[in-house]
């Protein structure tokens, strides 16, 4: 017993220290626009994925000087055998949240329709591999969409017919699941707590259903997604949700709940000048505290409702890597579409596996899965905390 505890404290200990955020992943978009003799280029990214850049260059120059550098050298254009020239970049739109550049190649060959006309896009990959970038080529009446990442940076761009490239976009949403250590972590927590697979199969329809609205309406602006506030809540229902598997196996439900909410207080007050991590801070105090005294019946039954309030948190973060987009005023429903489809594929896959994998522990000893889930539980819960300080102090 003692050795397994300490084994989870280990885990805990490392896994705190590794990249986890599916929500943020590094990512950016561009659309372009092809005539005889040139191609324009509108690139859009998150302004805190320019801030990487300063390892790359001189740490002296400003966002834009960095991105402008940046995209120099990793745009590039080929007509047949022939280079392209980029000219004249510059920063059109800059916010806290997200700059955006334009560029025209200049091509001593005419583009025509037997033209061999690749892009090669390999921006920020050299600061992030996992580095996803969508592209939206518009040739005439052509418009396709192609999704670009390590060891596929190259396309075309006067393909004759439209590339809609849902597979990609499908691939997009599975790999955001699967490499994101949070989420899987969330979902850990989720099967810990549902008492059944049939539970568990109700709490990921409540949470997609919560995930894709939220996606949506942050995606096409009806909304906007506060990026820090969405991570410290992500942090949060990781943590909640653990609390409550955890109370399923042992923990004194009461007792636990008004410790978190005070452990809650505690994390928020450093920070309490900000109004809005104030604001969250409350609401959470007042969640807690007020499920203190559910019985474990009510918390179950409530529990396919609360995961669509979950949904709703984590589908703002992803979307939040998904509003660049919105810049160009483009068709967003396939990569909508794709991203959800991926994403769900990948909840399913992690949920199989996790339950696959307390089964065999099952078949080999009762005592040894229910020992397993209270240190999981345990593990979740002090990782949920981390990033939920982590995220509100940052």
């Amino acid at each position: 017993m003692k050795r397994l505890f300490l084994i989870s404290c280990l885990l805990l200990f490392f896994l705190s220290s590794v990249h986890v955020d599916a929500h943020t992943r590094s990512q950016s978009f561009s659309q372009w626009e092809i005539d005889e003799q040139s191609i324009n280029v509108t690139f859009a990214v998150n302004a805190r994925r320019v801030t990487q850049l300063a390892q790359l260059y001189n740490s002296s120059e400003d966002l834009d000087q960095l991105l402008k550098r940046h995209l120099q050298e990793t745009l590039a254009v080929k007509i047949n055998t022939e280079d392209c020239e980029l000219r004249n970049i510059s920063i059109v739109t800059r916010t806290s949240a997200t700059m955006q550049a334009k560029g025209h190649f200049n091509c001593q060959q005419d583009i025509n329709p037997d033209s061999d006309v690749n892009a090669l896009v390999t921006a920020f990959q050299s600061v992030s591999p996992t580095h996803i970038h969508i592209a939206r080529i518009q040739n005439d009446t052509v418009i396709s969409e192609v999704v670009v990442r390590e060891g596929r940076s190259s396309f075309a761009l006067n393909a004759p017919t439209p590339t809609n490239d849902l597979k990609g976009f499908v691939s997009t949403g599975f790999t955001h699941v699967l490499s994101g250590l949070d989420h899987l972590v969330f979902l850990l927590a989720l099967v810990l707590v549902a008492s059944t697979p049939r539970t568990a199969i109700y709490c990921i329809t409540g949470f997609t259903l919560g995930h894709s609205l939220s996606l949506g309406l942050v995606t096409i602006g009806w909304i906007e997604s506060n990026e820090r506030l969405v991570e410290a809540l992500i942090g949060f229902t990781i943590a909640i949700t653990a609390l409550e598997a955890g109370v399923l196996h042992g923990l004194k439900r009461k007792r636990s709940m008004f410790l978190f909410a005070a452990l809650t207080l505690i994390i928020i007050f450093p920070v309490a000048f900000d109004y809005s991590i104030l604001g969250l801070g409350s609401a959470l105090l007042i969640y807690t505290i007020a499920t203190a005294n559910f019985t474990e019946v009510q918390a179950i039954r409530l529990l396919p409702a609360i995961t669509i309030a979950f949904g709703l948190i984590h589908g703002a973060g992803f979307a939040g890597g998904l509003q660049e987009a919105t810049l160009f005023q483009s068709e967003i429903l396939l990569p909508l579409l794709g991203f959800n489809i991926g994403v769900e594929l990948a909840q399913l896959l992690a949920l199989g596996v996790i339950y696959f994998a307390f089964w065999i522990i099952r078949k080999t000893s009762f005592k040894k899965l229910k020992t397993l889930q209270h240190y999981t539980s345990v593990c979740a819960f002090g990782l949920g905390v981390f990033w939920f300080a982590q995220r509100v102090w940052i």
